[in-house]
């Protein structure tokens, strides 16, 4: 009996201090900004794998479908547990009101440019001197006009001649508003002077969250296009589209697209690479998966009252991950944690994640956190 008493009592210590550490990491929240698709679950899958090696659990809540600040507070509201220290935050909207209601959560943005805090006359603009909230990395440029000159040199490199643009409206993406207008700027800088100028047929067309309609390609010289270029998510709005008209005869069969975002569907993924080929999409441009380790670095040190000696609040680019040509897409799909969602593929490792922390790292630096996420590492080249 009192070898049983003393087994019982020893494993009733072992389950406390279990209990106790978890409890004493607490849980990590994402506010989510998507529900689905390979992103969202390499994304999670790979947070989840961060969040265990650093003694957190994780949960997701789903943010408002259109960034509303009643939604996206009622989200966070919904989901709150007691054990929550953090949240990962990939929607801006609501957000004074979400850290004025718990003032004792740090908050990272991830794949958000948080124009409502760093905008002129933004509605979160108390955040700037909330020393709880520990900034951005964006999806993309925190300029848009950096993302238009992009597009803009991805023209000229594919000696596109013809071309239309397709964007969604500025008040839900004022980056892209800025992204047209600095591409506009350099193609009138660039046929200033060119010998051979690059035609925009037509104006930019603003979509309203719905489909490229079909009568697009039926308008005047859009059936004779060299390449769209769809600041939008053009594979989910455009590019369908762009498939019918094709196969009814109303566009090019080499008409190219050049947008952002990535969708692992096997008929999309066939249908990326070079035009030789016959590819339709020609160049996508996505923020990779491992960009969610930021948030994470930024909140486990602020946690755990380790933040870096030379950390400042700030809004930081992400990397640009293009997917160019066939080579890339193959890379991407077979070696990669973009296309395969396996984890054990990320090109920043769970065990590299945790050397950029300064609770497992006394000698980690922001200027070395940022540095990571802008290098070669996170690139299709870096693909073996």
């Amino acid at each position: 009996m009192k070898k049983f008493l003393s087994m019982l009592l020893a494993l009733c210590m072992l389950m406390s201090m279990t209990t106790f550490a978890s409890a004493e990491g607490g849980t990590i929240m994402w506010l989510s900004n998507t529900s689905s698709g390979i992103q969202y679950e390499s994304t999670r899958d790979y947070m989840k794998a961060i969040c265990d090696a650093m003694g957190y659990k994780l949960t997701i809540v789903y943010g408002d479908m259109f960034n509303d600040a009643a939604g996206n507070l009622t989200a966070v509201q919904n989901g709150m547990t007691s054990d929550v220290v953090g949240i990962v935050a990939s929607m801006d909207g609501g957000m004074s009101a979400i850290m004025e209601q718990y003032p004792n959560l740090y908050v990272a943005g991830y794949n958000t440019d948080m124009n409502s805090v760093y905008g002129e006359g933004g509605a979160n603009a108390s955040l700037l001197t909330n020393d709880h909230f520990l900034g951005t990395l964006c999806d993309g440029f925190a300029d848009g006009a950096d993302m238009g000159h992009q597009y803009f040199k991805v023209v000229q490199e594919k000696g596109w001649k013809k071309i239309s643009i397709i964007n969604f409206p500025g008040y839900a993406y004022p980056n892209q508003t800025a992204a047209v207008a600095a591409f506009m700027a350099d193609l009138e800088a660039y046929n200033a002077t060119a010998a051979e100028p690059i035609t925009l047929v037509g104006e930019p067309l603003t979509l309203e969250f719905q489909p490229l309609p079909d009568s697009y390609f039926l308008e005047d010289g859009m059936d004779d296009l060299d390449g769209i270029v769809a600041f939008c998510a053009g594979i989910i709005f455009v590019y369908p589209t762009m498939i019918t008209a094709k196969l009814n005869g109303f566009c090019r069969m080499d008409t190219q697209m050049m947008t952002g975002g990535f969708d692992n569907n096997p008929d999309i993924v066939a249908d990326i690479g070079d035009a030789e080929e016959g590819k339709t999409i020609g160049w996508i441009c996505v923020a990779p998966s491992e960009d969610v380790a930021y948030a994470l670095v930024l909140l486990d040190n602020a946690i755990t009252g380790n933040q870096f000696p030379d950390f400042v609040q700030e809004r930081v680019d992400s990397a640009s991950y293009v997917i160019d040509s066939t080579e890339d897409i193959n890379k991407a799909m077979t070696k990669g944690m973009i296309g395969t969602g396996d984890v054990s593929l990320a090109q920043i490792s769970v065990d590299e994640v945790l050397q950029l922390a300064v609770r497992f790292n006394p000698n980690a630096t922001f200027e070395g956190l940022k540095g990571i996420f802008h290098s070669e590492q996170l690139s299709v080249d870096a693909l073996k």
